[in-house]
């Protein structure tokens, strides 16, 4: 395939995803410590979730611009916006985990560990998950009273009921 090509289609399927992402901030994805990287995830699956078909248009076109975007990288085009492609990855990633007894595509996790090798990692200390993401120190005992209550009182109504499905 023709370079200029593949960055026609990955600047089309970016324009696509910059859309399902209209009004939502997300400087702090490159500018931010991990942490503050990190807790905007959940702000960004609600903002997903709320649209209307949101998660499944954002995991198409977040794995459609991957895949442009892997042909067209070396192209000076590409790498302008390969923070953008990053965040977006990031909350595909979020949106996309299955439960323990879902099985995954051959080509779907090879895809996954090419994008993992191709990223550099620049491990900063320890990041504690729970508290980058504005949430307590979990209670093991799954669907306790507290839990729910605590589930109940999130913000992000939509991420909620994502959870509890996956819980369930």
């Amino acid at each position: 395939m023709d370079q200029d090509e593949a960055v026609a289609v990955m600047l089309e399927k970016y324009e696509v995803c910059a859309g399902l992402f209209h009004g939502f901030d997300r400087a702090k994805w490159t500018t931010g410590t991990p942490a503050e990287r990190l807790g905007l995830l959940p702000a960004a699956q609600e903002h997903i979730l709320i649209q209307e078909r949101g998660k499944e248009r954002c995991l198409g076109a977040v794995r459609e611009l991957s895949q442009a975007f892997a042909l067209a990288v070396p192209h000076e085009a590409a790498l302008a916006i390969r923070d953008d492609v990053a965040f977006f990855q990031a909350v595909q990633a979020v949106l996309a985990k299955r439960a323990p007894g879902d099985a995954r595509p051959e080509e779907e996790i090879e895809h996954a560990v090419r994008n993992i090798i191709s990223r550099a990692v620049a491990p900063e200390g320890v990041i504690d998950i729970f508290a980058a993401a504005g949430l307590a120190k979990p209670d093991i005992s799954i669907l306790s009273d507290d839990f729910l209550a605590e589930v109940r009182g999130m913000p992000q109504r939509n991420l909620a009921v994502e959870l509890l499905q996956k819980l369930l």
